[in-house]
């Protein structure tokens, strides 16, 4: 189950509810189904009474998968948890203990391992090189002929950020041409809506306001397309201060208030950007 429509038709359907008892005093039926169809992404009041009267929680509803970097549960289940709560210092140290190290078996777990060393390098210490070099190895065995995955999507957005703060612009523009390489023919997963995040971020780095602006109104268009609310929160707190850099005080305002109902109704934390 992989987005929010599944989720509400499904506890309605154990519930033993039809479509028109949920939307009584609350919407129409018709909304109900096309939320269920994945046709419509309801606005914050409309999903609390949905959820209220569904007896859901609403924190429990996350929709942003982590890869393994093991066969043991543990050890991913601790990646989940720490970068959940965005404990960086502490992934970073998991990363770095023997047992950790030892308990990848294959090469897509090594790959998600040097991905998450080198999001941790970058979080934690603020140390570029020691990121690029971690993000470089996930890419290592990649060529143009293999079939991109969302992992090296990823890596190459991490990477054209990476260049950006190093005020390396061609750099940055390879790297996150090469993030969204055919991405109209990609299945969709909902990390790549990370992608839409990564790429504004690094533009405003760049100070392209505009193009940053694009990206993130293409991130959250993207996100609503497939009822998802993973990275709003933090896409409408990056859209408030771009606006506010281009001297638009009600939209940022707007969009940090936006930003904030995000956070509060699905627990997403908030990336300080500078």
């Amino acid at each position: 189950m992989n987005n929010l429509g599944e989720i509400l038709k499904e506890k309605r359907i154990a519930l033993k509810m039809s479509q028109k008892e949920l939307a009584e005093d609350i919407c129409t039926q018709p909304l109900i189904s096309s939320i269920e169809k994945g046709k419509y992404i309801p606005n914050s009041q409309i999903l609390i009474l949905l959820c209220q009267r569904l007896q859901i929680d609403i924190d429990n509803i996350s929709l942003d998968n982590n890869y393994q970097i093991s066969s043991k549960a543990e050890f991913n289940n601790m990646i989940t948890t720490l970068c959940n709560n965005h404990e960086y210092k502490k992934l970073k140290e998991f990363l770095l203990q023997d047992s950790t190290i030892n308990s990848i078996s294959n090469d897509e777990q090594t790959k998600a391992y040097y991905y998450y060393l080198g999001v941790a390098y970058l979080q934690a210490d603020h140390d570029l090189d020691a990121a690029q070099t971690n993000f470089k190895l996930v890419l290592s065995n990649y060529n143009t002929k293999n079939k991109l995955t969302t992992l090296n999507r990823l890596t190459s957005a991490s990477l054209a950020v990476i260049f950006a703060k190093k005020g390396l612009m061609n750099s940055s523009n390879e790297y996150l041409n090469n993030a969204f390489r055919n991405f109209d023919t990609a299945r969709f997963e909902t990390n790549q809506i990370a992608l839409f995040y990564l790429a504004a971020y690094s533009r405003s780095l760049l100070n392209k306001n505009i193009d940053a602006i694009t990206w993130v109104d293409q991130g959250i268009e993207f996100a609503s397309q497939h009822d998802s609310h993973y990275m709003l929160g933090n896409m409408y707190y990056l859209l408030a201060q771009l606006l506010s850099k281009s001297n638009q005080s009600d939209a940022s305002n707007q969009s940090r208030d936006r930003s904030d109902m995000f956070a509060e109704l699905f627990g997403e934390k908030i990336f300080k950007t500078n």
